[in-house]
């Protein structure tokens, strides 16, 4: 149990109004810590990025290709591939998706990825040996790569 609450606010107005409310309705009083800005990053260019199985320094038994696209202001992440599932089962295709959606929370600048559309182009595994866990951890370095590629915006 704790006395702290954390809560993500947009500007100073909004913190005022929150003051007031909670002291005036509930006679609670609030301590606010200083106003951190939280930023974003946004992929600046088209990139594509492939890491083949086999390649040195890839250690996984798999291939990925990725391809980054910007896309408009608050479009958020989508996710879309190009690989059929006739081809690689859902399961590995997932653990993709999972790479994906955890390389978002951090990007080069430590802040959160967003506004881009990933598309899953590549892949390639060897049956028995590959398994969705070497796709799951081969996904962020392929993300980082292509990230460094593109480059990113930084936004408020």
């Amino acid at each position: 149990y704790s006395d702290e609450l954390e809560i993500s606010l947009y500007g100073l107005t909004q913190k005022e109004i929150i003051q007031t409310l909670l002291e005036e309705r509930f006679s609670v009083k609030v301590h606010f810590d200083e106003i951190k800005t939280i930023y974003k990053e946004r992929p600046i260019k088209k990139v594509n990025k492939i890491i083949q199985i086999e390649v040195p320094p890839n250690p996984y038994w798999a291939t990925i290709g990725l391809t980054l696209e910007p896309l408009p202001l608050g479009a958020g992440l989508q996710i879309e591939s190009d690989i059929s599932y006739g081809y690689l089962n859902h399961s590995f295709q997932n653990a993709v998706f999972e790479g994906i959606r955890m390389s978002c929370q951090s990007g080069l600048h430590g802040w959160e990825v967003t506004d881009l559309k990933v598309t899953f182009t590549q892949a390639e595994y060897y049956s028995p040996v590959s398994t969705p866990a070497d796709f799951r951890q081969l996904t962020p370095y392929v993300f980082r790569l292509a990230l460094q590629q593109s480059g990113v915006d930084i936004l408020e």
